[in-house]
Formats: structure tokens, C-alpha cells, sequence
């Protein structure tokens, strides 16, 4: 299981992925901007293994967020996945220091497959099993 933070504005989509998260087993947290998601990372006891991170928020976008986060050392290690509704499939990525981007909306195909990204859980995860 990884522990996943969704930093997302949209409500709506913040729920959706949450649940997506949670049928596949992971639990996740939720921030609605990078200056939520920087108050929930410094009252963890236990750091996300991602976060799937928006680009455009109000308070405090994901370009700073990212940038406060990368310079913090205890938490300069979390691995991200940026998800944005700007970017296309084939589309060059902007350079920044994410495991992958995913265009919006995320689908249960690429939260399946969330543990390819995570360090901590790469070789270990073991999906859920599908009801027939």
C-alpha cells in the first residue's frame, strides 16, 4: 500500500481520485493548494510515498510547491506525479522533477499502476483482485 497526498483545487476530482485510491487499496490524504499541502506534510508522522500534484491552484500553485518541497531535506525525497488538465498524451513535458504527467481526468488504469512509480513499493505491491 502507498501512502499517497492529492494536492488538487477541484473538488470534484480530488474526490474522484481519492476514491480511485482507495478501491485500489492506498491510503492518501488530501490538500486543495501547495500551502495546504505543506501544512499536511509538516503534520505527518509518516511522508506520502507520492503525491499527484496540479499544476494551476489558487494560494500557492504546484510550480511552488514543488520548488518549496525539493528544498525541504525531509521531504526532498517524495516522488511526484504531475496531473494537469493542459497536458496531451504525446505533448513534450515541461521540465520538472516528476516521476510522470498524466492528463486529466486520471482513470482506475492509471491509479493501478500507481506502484511503478513509488520506490518504496515498486516490487512489492500486489494489486487487488478483480471479482468476477
Amino acid at each position: 500500500m502507498c501512502r499517497v497526498l492529492v494536492v488538487e483545487d477541484h473538488a470534484d476530482t480530488r474526490e474522484a481520485i481519492a476514491e480511485l485510491l482507495e478501491c485500489e487499496g492506498h491510503v492518501h490524504g488530501v490538500a486543495c493548494n501547495g500551502q495546504e499541502a505543506l501544512e499536511w506534510l509538516a503534520a505527518q508522522t509518516e511522508l506520502p510515498c507520492l503525491i499527484l500534484l496540479d499544476l494551476r491552484m489558487p494560494v500557492m500553485d504546484g510550480w511552488d510547491f514543488l520548488r518549496t518541497v525539493r528544498l525541504a531535506p525531509k521531504w526532498g525525497d517524495i516522488a511526484f506525479i504531475v496531473v494537469s488538465a493542459t497536458f496531451e498524451h504525446d505533448a513534450p513535458k515541461p521540465v520538472l522533477p516528476a516521476k510522470t504527467f498524466w492528463s486529466k481526468p486520471v482513470g482506475p488504469e492509471q491509479i493501478g499502476d500507481l506502484h511503478r512509480y513509488c520506490d518504496r513499493h515498486r516490487d512489492s505491491w500486489t494489486p487487488r483482485a478483480v471479482a468476477p
